[in-house]
């Protein structure tokens, strides 16, 4: 159940248009059971920036060099992986008991899927900043001032995506963004936890 090409434009012309505030963008999705899964496996679509952490995290540690492989340390590429994967299915997990709470269960499916869309285009558009530290294109604070202008961005797009997909209101959209923000911060806490 590989998401396809046609699938992957429609959902990236349905994300840019809940970028401009267009809940109409939604229509784009595949809000099926089969497109709930096959957003999950949109996650393959990020490996660029899967790549670019691995890097990153190398560096951080000291450990990236030119003459060395990218993946000659299995412990390093296990920790980034799964924090990679964890940071994607957080707040989707998470979500299962808020919608129960709250009795918004029919809206769930179409929440995820549009959640797990913002995810990937939010990963590669987050991994440009690094990549360009790695390749020494940007310093770290111009890169980190980037990082904060496609945080913001990627924020905005989520609570406008939840108050679409959940009908909520603003204030519990943002509560709703916020705890997908603290789940993350959770994952690459942990990660990084892990690797030292």
């Amino acid at each position: 159940m590989i998401v396809t090409a046609d699938e992957v434009n429609r959902s990236f012309k349905g994300t840019l248009d809940l970028l401009n505030s267009r809940a109409e963008g939604l229509k784009s999705f595949d809000m099926s059971e089969r497109g709930f899964w096959r957003s999950f496996t949109a996650l393959w679509l990020t490996l660029p920036a899967y790549v670019v952490s691995l890097a990153f995290e190398r560096l951080r540690l000291g450990l990236l060099q030119p003459d060395r492989s990218l993946l000659d340390n299995l412990w390093i590429d296990l920790v980034v992986a799964l924090g990679h994967v964890a940071g994607f299915v957080a707040l989707p997990l998470a979500m299962i008991c808020v919608a129960r709470w709250f009795r918004l269960e029919k809206a769930y499916v179409p929440f995820v899927i549009v959640t797990n869309w913002i995810s990937v285009i939010g990963m590669l558009m987050l991994s440009v900043p690094a990549m360009l530290v790695l390749l020494g294109w940007a310093p770290p604070a111009l890169a980190s001032l980037f990082s904060l202008a496609f945080a913001i961005i990627i924020v905005r797009l989520q609570w406008f995506a939840t108050k679409s997909t959940l009908g909520l209101s603003s204030l519990p959209a943002l509560g709703v963004v916020v705890l997908g923000i603290v789940l993350n911060s959770f994952v690459a806490g942990a990660m990084r936890g892990l690797l030292g």
